[in-house]
Order: C-alpha cells, then sequence, then structure tokens
C-alpha cells in the first residue's frame, strides 16, 4: 500500500492531538494517566526544528495509542465512540486557530517553547521523575501565560476532587500545550476539518499502516 507523505504526517500530528486529549481525559476523570504516553506527547513540545511529523514524535511508535484511538473513533465499522473525546479535539483545533490570530500570544508561545526546549531537550526526563515533573510545571505556566488569555477556553470535565487538584490542574494544561503542538503540526501538513468528512478513507489507511508498520524520525 503506497500512502502520500503529507497524509502520513497529518496522521502522525492527529495521532499526538488524540493521545494528548486521552492524557487529559484519564487525569481529569481517572486521577492518573499513562505515563509512557503522557512523556511521549510532552516530549513533542522540545523538537522545533524536527523535518517531519514522524520527527517531532522520534517516530510514530510513540503516538501509537493515538493511531489506535483515531482508528476506533474514525471507522464506521467500530461501534465503541467517545463523544467527549472528539469534542475535545475539534475544540483543541479551534483554540489552535484562534491563536493564530492573535500575533503577540504567538509571538510569546513561540519564546516560551523555544526556551523550554533549551532548558529541557538534554535532560533524561524519561528516567527521572524529578526533571519530569519540572517540565510539566513549566508546561502548566506556559499554557497559563499563553492560551489560558483566549476567551474560548477548553472546558475539561472529570471528578471534581481530581481537576481542583493543583498537580492534576498542571498535568492537564501541559498535555494540553502538547495536544496545541500537535494541532499546529496537523495544519502545516494540510490537514483541516474538510479531511474528516472527504478523506477519511485516506486517513485510515494511513492510520493503519502506520500500525503495523511504525516509522523511525
Amino acid at each position: 500500500m503506497s500512502v502520500n507523505q503529507n497524509v502520513i504526517d497529518q496522521s502522525i500530528a492527529l495521532a499526538g492531538i488524540a493521545q494528548s486529549v486521552r492524557v487529559v481525559q484519564h487525569l481529569a476523570w481517572k486521577g492518573h494517566t499513562n505515563l509512557t504516553d503522557f512523556k511521549a506527547v510532552i516530549a513533542s513540545l522540545l523538537k522545533i526544528d524536527a523535518p517531519s511529523a514522524a520527527g517531532v514524535f522520534s517516530g510514530s511508535f510513540e503516538v501509537s495509542s493515538g493511531l489506535r484511538l483515531l482508528n476506533q473513533q474514525i471507522d464506521p465499522q467500530h461501534k465503541e465512540k467517545d463523544p467527549e473525546f472528539v469534542s475535545l479535539i475539534i475544540n483543541v483545533m479551534s483554540l489552535q486557530s484562534q491563536l493564530k490570530k492573535k500575533p503577540e500570544l504567538m509571538e510569546l508561545l513561540s519564546t516560551k517553547i523555544q526556551s523550554l526546549s533549551t532548558q529541557f531537550k538534554d535532560a533524561d526526563f524519561y528516567n527521572d521523575d524529578a526533571i519530569f515533573n519540572q517540565l510539566v510545571e513549566n508546561c502548566s505556566d506556559i499554557y497559563k501565560q499563553t492560551l489560558s488569555k483566549l476567551s474560548n477556553r477548553i472546558q475539561v470535565k472529570g471528578e471534581p476532587n481530581f481537576l481542583k487538584q493543583p498537580e492534576i490542574q498542571a498535568q492537564v494544561r501541559a498535555a494540553l500545550l502538547a495536544a496545541i503542538r500537535a494541532s499546529f503540526l496537523w495544519r502545516q501538513s494540510g490537514g483541516s476539518r474538510w479531511h474528516f468528512l472527504f478523506k477519511k478513507k485516506d486517513l485510515l489507511e494511513s492510520i493503519r499502516l502506520l500500525l503495523s508498520n511504525p516509522i523511525k524520525e
């Protein structure tokens, strides 16, 4: 099966959004999430000049959870659908579009992400929880200084006992920042909402190819 490289990039970027959103859902409803999936999407914030979507995520395998979620949600044969999951993805894409219309906030976000990358790109946050927790806090602060300033904020539903915990709040904001980063990647690779109407078959083929044959950077 031959799949266009743009569609591959779109699929990986969309998987990054999906995986980030599922991290948010797990944190909000369960108070914890898959740490490997979480670290994979947070790590993407540090890859600023990667040549492809696969490069941003250090290979498509790192967003395998996101790819499986997409396969389930896009494929009409799958009966288990998650309306909240889909709604969060739409809200992330809408917030990203709103941010594009605010050049000063865009510039601030870019500067903050650049600084974050410089500070943590060589840090061993995969094996050091203290470093990862600090990275998450920094991502949360960036979200508060930029995306929280927009009028249409993302409303996250969940268990109040979890959502009121500062640590969970910081983790949710960090995961949402990663989702916004992946949304920019989705747009840059030519993705749009029309794809879910007219390019669904191409996306599904690409997603399934990546699940069966993961690619490296």
